[in-house]
């Protein structure tokens, strides 16, 4: 069963790896909608559930429905990237809002690991950056 599951996550990975690769190249391309599509289509492929839930739900609330701390680490890096087009776009209020949300994201994955991820910290470390900037 073990298995089966490091399976799922290792493909989860793979495509958020994927849908990141792609919203970035959409972002970068001065094509913000067509990032911002992504990021909606990358959250139903990698959770089976609309972005918009997954955003406007309080961090823990969402972390209990994607239980694994991979899935909750995955839809906060997604989050960071709807952020870096938000900031493109020069959305501040929106950056602000969906880098709170991924560090909220963030603090839940890190509580639900056994034993600390030096990925999580990094990641941590970047939005709280960000957001004293």
């Amino acid at each position: 069963m073990a298995g089966i599951r490091q399976d799922y996550i290792t493909r989860m990975i793979e495509q958020l790896a994927a849908a990141l690769a792609a919203i970035l190249g959409a972002a970068t391309g001065k094509k913000p909608e067509d990032a911002l599509a992504l990021v909606h289509e990358a959250s139903l492929t990698l959770f089976g559930m609309e972005y918009r839930m997954l955003i406007t739900v309080d961090a823990g609330s969402v972390a209990e429905l994607l239980v694994h701390p991979a899935k909750i680490q995955a839809l906060a890096k997604l989050v960071i990237a709807e952020a870096d087009v938000l900031r493109r776009q020069g959305d501040t209020e929106g950056v602000a809002h969906r880098l709170g949300h991924a560090l909220g994201l963030l603090l839940e994955t890190e509580r639900r690991r056994a034993t600390p991820d030096p990925e999580t910290e990094a990641l941590l470390r970047d939005v709280r950056g960000q957001l004293a900037s």
